[in-house]
């Protein structure tokens, strides 16, 4: 993205990046189960990140070339990168309940969230960081080794095929995007997924920059400081959900509850706040209740969904959030414009309330209940 405008000085060509990321995903969700049952979880999973590093090469070599139709050719690349990268969370997601007992899969989503939001926390600002200091050819090269190292290590994960067999349904496309909308806990989710989704937007770095200047008229110092403490809350947050992860277990449907229900407290507190190290303070505790909210749900999916369905439901369910996590940007964008970065928080607050309704009103994951393991 960064070569892309740097080369075009156009916001909008550089956006196809992100547009096409987003297409591969919704064409990738309709061959991850049958590409899955036929290669298994360890070749698909090592494959996909290795052609990563194939595609990484062939995207460096496109966009060293200044002719417009190069600026195509990358972009086709862009959209196989991605449609390789698809692959990798629906069968990560069916995975882990195969080599991990049920009693511990809080656990387990909590190890892998927190190696999640120290790498994010580490890439993001190193990888700003390199773009602009080291040339455009080294960081490519990091990022081609990284993804072969990813694809090597995941290749020696011992994996019993056997213990696979079943696991990447048969079901038509048809039958997953009717059991996406039919199982009433996924479904939900879902929907709360999206809200939250929209009412997340609002901590982008654009709508955070102009609440800090408009709002608080503060710098950017405050900018950072408020980017950085949801970071550190979040990695807080992973360390609490493997700390008791013994009692997530037992009471995920009221957790994710009164996370959606703190979260939208939160985000009213920071709005109304004239004061920034408050406004700190309430990113900070956003991001334990965010990231704990966000491992109870992805364990209880594991749990509710079907184990020969888990790959399709939830790259119907990806190819749903992709896009629209997308779109959120631009929507919260514009209501920052037209009313203000703090009308904009406003509104995710009461996002994050219907969310908290739509959790109430559903009493199968109100009093949802960890099923003892056969």
């Amino acid at each position: 993205m960064v070569r892309v405008y740097q080369m075009t000085d156009s916001v909008f060509l550089a956006g196809l990046v992100l547009s096409f990321m987003s297409f591969a995903s919704i064409a990738a969700s309709f061959c991850i189960s049958p590409v899955l049952r036929n290669l298994g979880f360890k070749k698909v999973l090592a494959g996909a990140n290795l052609l990563r590093a194939v595609f990484t090469i062939l995207m460096a070599f496109s966009i060293s070339h200044h002719e417009q139709v190069f600026f195509w050719i990358t972009l086709l690349f862009v959209f196989c990168f991605s449609f390789a990268g698809a692959f990798f969370q629906p069968a990560r997601f069916a995975l882990l309940p195969i080599i991990v007992p049920k009693e511990q899969y809080v656990k387990a989503n909590g190890v892998i969230s927190l190696s999640n939001q120290l790498f994010l926390t580490a890439g993001w600002g190193l990888g700003g960081l390199l773009t602009y200091a080291v040339p455009f050819e080294l960081v490519v090269g990091a990022a081609i080794c990284l993804f072969v190292l990813s694809g090597a290590s995941l290749n020696v994960l011992h994996i019993n095929e056997k213990t696979t067999d079943g696991t990447a349904e048969k079901a038509s496309v048809k039958s997953i995007w009717k059991d996406l909308m039919m199982i009433p806990i996924v479904r939900d989710i879902t929907l709360m997924d999206m809200l939250e989704a929209l009412a997340g937007s609002v901590w982008s770095s654009a709508i955070l920059l102009a609440f800090t200047a408009a709002v608080l008229h503060e710098t950017e110092v405050w900018w950072g400081m408020f980017n950085a403490s949801y970071f550190i809350g979040a990695i807080v947050g992973s360390v609490i959900a493997i700390r008791f992860s013994a009692f997530f277990e037992r009471n995920m449907g009221y957790v994710i509850i009164f996370c959606s229900l703190v979260m939208a407290a939160l985000t009213l507190l920071f709005s109304f706040s004239p004061i920034p190290f408050l406004c700190a303070l309430a990113c900070a505790a956003m991001g334990p209740f965010y990231q704990v909210r966000d491992i109870c749900q992805e364990t209880m999916l594991q749990e509710v969904i079907p184990k020969q369905k888990r790959i399709g439901i939830m790259a119907a369910k990806n190819a749903i959030l992709t896009p629209w996590s997308g779109v959120t940007y631009s929507i919260m964008g514009l209501v920052a414009d037209a009313a203000g970065a703090k009308t904009a928080f406003i509104a995710a607050a009461a996002l994050y309330i219907m969310a908290f309704f739509i959790a109430l009103a559903q009493t199968r994951l109100l009093h949802y209940k960890q099923e003892s393991q056969a």
